[in-house]
C-alpha cells in the first residue's frame, strides 16, 4: 500500500506550493527549512502550508528540524549582498531577518531598490522617446503639396518633447551611475 501511495504521490506537485507530497514522505525537514530560509519565506505561513500538504500524505512535518534548517537558511539570506539583490529584483521584504542581521540586509535592500527604480525610470523615458519618434515618422507628409501644417506642428511639438526627455534621460543615467558607484563602494566595504 505504501508503495502505491508513494508512486501516485511522486507524480503530484501541488500548484505553487514550495513542497511536493513526495518531499513530505522523504522528510528531509532540515534541508527544506534551509531552502525556505535562504529564499526569505515567512516561517509561519510556509510551515502551515507544509502541515496542510503533508497531511494529505499522512505525514506530520518535523517542526524542530525544519526550524533548525530555516535559521541556517536565514543566515545566508539576511546579508547585505542578498538585500541588495532582493531590492534590485524589487522583491518584497517580508520582515524575516533576525534583529542582528536586519540592518545590513536593509541597507543593501534600500540601495537595490534605488537602482531598480532608476533603471525603471530610464526604460520608461526611452519608451516614451521611441513612441514619439515613431509618431513623428508616421506624421511625415508624403505629399509636399498638401496642407501639412497640423502634422508639422505636431512633429515640432514631439521634437520639443523628445529634447526635454533626452535631458531627463541624461539626468536619470547620471543618477544611475551615482547609485552604481555607491553599490560598488557598498560591496567593497563588505
Amino acid at each position: 500500500m505504501r508503495v502505491l501511495i508513494m508512486a501516485s504521490l511522486a507524480t503530484l506537485t501541488l500548484g505553487c506550493a514550495p513542497i511536493t507530497q513526495e518531499e513530505c514522505l522523504a522528510g528531509d525537514w532540515q534541508s527544506i527549512g534551509q531552502r525556505d530560509g535562504q529564499a526569505g519565506r515567512v516561517a509561519k505561513q510556509v510551515f502551515a502550508r507544509y502541515v496542510e500538504i503533508c497531511a494529505r500524505a499522512g505525514v506530520v512535518p518535523d517542526r524542530d528540524l525544519w526550524q533548525q534548517g530555516y535559521a541556517a537558511g536565514l543566515v545566508r539570506y539576511c546579508t547585505p549582498l542578498s538585500g541588495l539583490e532582493e531590492g534590485r529584483r524589487k522583491t518584497r521584504y517580508r520582515d524575516v531577518c533576525p534583529a542582528e542581521s536586519e540592518p545590513g540586509f536593509l541597507m543593501g535592500y534600500e540601495l537595490g531598490q534605488l537602482a531598480h527604480a532608476q533603471e525603471r525610470e530610464i526604460r520608461e523615458i526611452e519608451r516614451e522617446i521611441s513612441a514619439l519618434e515613431r509618431g513623428n515618422a508616421a506624421l511625415r507628409p508624403s505629399d509636399p503639396d498638401a496642407d501639412n501644417s497640423a502634422a508639422l506642428q505636431k512633429i515640432a511639438a514631439n521634437r520639443s518633447r523628445i529634447s526635454f526627455l533626452r535631458l531627463d534621460l541624461l539626468r536619470a543615467r547620471t543618477e544611475l551611475s551615482r547609485i552604481e558607484r555607491e553599490i560598488r563602494a557598498f560591496r567593497a566595504r563588505l
